[in-house]
């Protein structure tokens, strides 16, 4: 049992097996409109541990499952919802989410408040509630997979073809997810690391213009703060990188590429080459992987972008051409 399964014992996993299995009558649903379409906010009871909630578009008719995974930290998916102000903190939901062609899904991760975080955007400094007390790669897992499982039962949604798009951190648990969840036909990655978060931040340096006895400091104290965060796996109190040990011992145990090649999905990569956040070099490992290994893959190297696909400072809308991309590549399975 790995230490931060230690910390969150059986009770919570067991809690969201219990929350896949509720009946029609207990599960909490709400709606909300906008203007040409509508999307449905459903809470599943948990016997331990938090409600999963997720949020569910409602198609034309029976459609494809497309499920975004956000990235690091504690904005929820939706903002302000039954106000005039709703809005969506994840890029393109709301817009594919209009097209009619697909159930659009998003899931809240454990213990996700509804309150504004008092601390940068993408961290963990300050999030409110018990957020920072149970977060890992293992209950943000587990609960994935727990409204998966509920919404492909839904009549809406025809799950023969279900999309997962995991962006920067929710790259790997995209990967996680297609592991766990044979269901998972497509896997799009963008700005996703190949193996362990660590070696991210050991290529970082690498590529850096330091010189190299400056480099070999750096990665002494890179090593040095890997070491303290695996003598306490399981602390919620002290902080590396903007978030507790506890989120690192368990993302820096996993591997994108090797989850990957455990599931049997198709792959699409995006990263931009300039990502100063996730380095490329990161990516071109998962992509050789799966390559080498005679999956369906495809990856779009974009040049100047950054972690968002677009270059530094740029808007975001200017990454659209890339959603519409991968989209089009979805939909010609």
């Amino acid at each position: 049992m790995t230490a931060s399964l230690a910390r969150h014992p059986i009770t919570f996993l067991a809690g969201l097996l219990l929350a896949a299995g509720a009946s029609a009558a207990s599960v909490q649903e709400e709606s909300f409109d906008f203007k040409s379409f509508s999307i449905t906010r459903l809470t599943l009871p948990a016997e331990s541990g938090p409600p999963v909630r997720y949020y569910l578009s409602r198609p034309a008719q029976k459609s494809p499952l497309v499920l975004y995974i956000q990235g690091s930290g504690c904005v929820p998916p939706f903002m302000n919802l039954g106000t005039a102000k709703r809005a969506s903190t994840i890029y393109s939901w709301l817009p594919l989410a209009q097209q009619g062609r697909y159930a659009v899904m998003a899931v809240d991760k454990p213990y996700q408040s509804d309150q504004a975080q008092e601390g940068p955007f993408g961290s963990a400094i300050g999030c409110a509630g018990e957020f920072n007390a149970h977060f890992s790669y293992e209950t943000w897992l587990a609960t994935l997979t727990t409204a998966v499982r509920h919404a492909l039962r839904r009549p809406e949604v025809d799950a023969r073809r279900v999309l997962v798009i995991g962006s920067s951190e929710g790259a790997p648990m995209a990967a996680g997810l297609a592991r766990a969840l044979p269901e998972v036909t497509d896997v799009v990655l963008l700005g996703a690391n190949g193996p362990s978060q660590l070696f991210d931040f050991a290529a970082n340096i690498h590529r850096s213009t330091d010189s190299d006895e400056i480099k070999a400091l750096r990665l002494q104290e890179l090593d040095a703060t890997y070491g303290a965060i695996a003598a306490d796996p399981a602390s919620t109190t002290k902080y590396a990188w903007g978030h507790p040990y506890l989120r690192w011992s368990s993302f820096f145990a996993q591997s994108t590429m090797d989850n990957l090649t455990h599931s049997k999905a198709r792959v699409y990569i995006a990263a931009g080459m300039q990502d100063s956040s996730v380095p490329i070099l990161s990516t071109e490992v998962l992509y050789t992987q799966l390559r080498t290994q005679g999956r369906d893959v495809t990856m779009r190297r974009i040049p100047l972008a950054g972690h968002s696909l677009v270059p530094d400072g740029r808007p975001m809308p200017e990454a659209q051409k890339e959603y519409d991309a991968f989209m089009a590549w979805f939909d010609k399975r």
